[in-house]
Order: C-alpha cells, then structure tokens, then sequence
C-alpha cells in the first residue's frame, strides 16, 4: 500500500468513528429525552387521576354533610326520617349521574347476560327469560357495566313443557 491509500483508510476510519459516536450521542440523548416523556407522561396520569378522584369526593362530601344531619335528628317521626333518606338517596345518585351512571332497567325485559345475572329461575305464565323481580340494582358508566343487575327470571311452567315436547313430537314447530 502507498502512503496515499493508507492515509485515505486513515481519514475514512477517522470519519466513520466520527459518525459513530455522533449518531451514539444522538441515540443517549433521544433514550433520555423519552426517558423524561414517560416520567412526565406518568406524572399527568397521576395528576389527572388525583383530580378526578378529588371532584368525586368534593361532591360526597356534601352527601357526608346530609347524613350527619340525619343522625342528629333520630328522634324525628319515621316518616320525615324516611322523606330525609329519599333526599339524601336523590342526592348521592345525582352524583352519580353527573358522572355519567345510570341504573340498568330490566323489569319485564329479557334476560341479557351481559347485563343481568340470573339468581333465581321461577315458573311463571311469561315467556321464558323474562325477568320477573330485580333482586339487586345493576348500574353502567357510559355503557361499561360496572355491577350486573342480580333478577329473578322466568321459566317454563311443567304444562308448557309438556305442551311443547307434545308439540315437537307430531311435527308442529315450537315457537
């Protein structure tokens, strides 16, 4: 090799570690900077939680207040105790509703296992899976089901059994 080539190799390697340790500066410094996003990123979605957690409790305080004063007045007739309770009751789901909740509705509607879960099955003249009796109130926040509605569904008497095996044994469809 003459000294030419050599020095251009030289030069070359010289340039090519130059590139490198730029571009391994470039790499530390963006591992860094996301480094610094996600902690930033974290600290908003504590903020963010911590907020929301706080205008939740700011609203139930104020039922907390209601409740206070209905211990206080114990010894008042049943029925304002009852009137005081519904007030309080109207007032803790209006929280809820400016939240977004809403009670799941099912009385004479079809069993939806998505919605509902069936506790008891009873023989009645309805249709099969009609619920009959709403145990335990379900609720949703924007169409998320945070608690199923706990019912009572309907089933087939032993008469309409018998009528629809009957039924199916000669031919006739079952509707």
């Amino acid at each position: 090799m003459t000294k030419e080539k050599k020095s251009s190799k030289n030069d070359e390697i010289t340039s090519l570690k130059e590139e490198l340790t730029q571009m391994s500066n470039n790499f530390l410094r963006l591992q860094a900077e996301f480094a610094n996003y996600r902690k930033r990123n974290d600290c908003l979605a504590e903020d963010s939680f911590n907020n929301g957690v706080e205008r939740v409790l700011t609203k139930l305080i104020d039922v907390l207040d209601d409740f206070d004063l209905a211990l206080q007045n114990t010894d008042a007739k049943p029925e304002d105790i009852k009137k005081g309770l519904e007030l309080i009751y109207a007032k803790l789901f209006g929280v809820g509703e400016e939240f977004n909740l809403k009670k799941i509705d099912c009385k004479d509607q079809i069993f939806d296992p998505k919605i509902h879960e069936a506790l008891l099955a009873e023989e009645s003249e309805k249709p099969e899976g009609t619920i009959l009796e709403e145990l335990q109130k379900g609720y949703k926040v924007n169409e998320n089901v945070i608690r199923h509605s706990k019912v009572k569904v309907s089933k087939n008497t032993e008469e309409q059994n018998k009528s629809s095996n009957t039924k199916n044994n000669k031919g006739e469809k079952n509707e």
